[in-house]
């Protein structure tokens, strides 16, 4: 039976240099996981809540033109003056008022009025994961028009980021959102208040 050579044999030194090392990476990326996790979902919150304000103004300002007046702002859509009304089940007013078939989220059955399946209709993606639905409110020149939508649970690191950021995307004449607040409603204005501004629109 033939011998090996004395300097032949395993190469363990290496082999445990690399597990080591793996060890090491596997450490740093499961410690930075929080911090990637909290950057998505402040990406996603920043560009969902983002783009919804934008679009949501766009329709009920849309809405207005068509239909209002300089005087007195009859093209904007009403709102139930109790809470508000949901954004989904808006109804552009001077539109004709004739059956569709369907319900709409808030209305039951839908019409060419409302602002999304009516005669001008458009997409409006659900609000994203973890916030209510976006509401709105027509308080009148004095009280003022906004919209709004908050965190429907405790908001998270990576929620409060993605809020903040959006904020710095709108005048502070635009938009009234406070951090510290306990609910953290992101109020967007369609027309800003003359007189004390209605308390649905009020960040808190």
């Amino acid at each position: 039976m033939r011998r090996l050579a004395s300097d032949s044999g395993i190469a363990i030194g290496p082999i445990l240099f690399v597990i080591a090392l793996l060890g090491i990476l596997a450490a740093v990326i499961s410690a930075g996981s929080g911090s990637f996790s909290t950057a998505g979902v402040a990406d996603r919150v920043y560009n969902d809540v983002l783009s919804q304000a934008n679009l949501i103004r766009t329709k009920i300002g849309e809405c207005n033109l068509k239909y209002g007046t300089n005087q007195n702002g009859d093209g904007y859509p009403s709102s139930d003056q109790t809470n508000g009304t949901q954004v989904c089940a808006l109804a552009c007013e001077g539109d004709p008022n004739t059956a569709m078939g369907g319900t709409d989220c808030a209305n039951g059955s839908l019409t060419r009025q409302n602002l999304w399946y009516g005669i001008r209709a458009t997409l409006l993606p659900p609000p994203t994961a973890g916030f209510n639905e976006w509401y709105y409110m027509n308080a009148g020149d004095s009280g003022g028009r906004c919209i709004w939508t908050q965190p429907s649970s405790t908001a998270t690191e990576g929620v409060l980021d993605g809020l903040k950021h959006a904020a710095t995307k709108f005048s502070t004449q635009e938009v009234t959102y406070a951090p510290g607040g306990t609910t953290h409603r992101f109020v967007v204005w369609i027309t800003v208040p003359t007189g004390s501004a209605d308390p649905h629109c009020v960040s808190n």
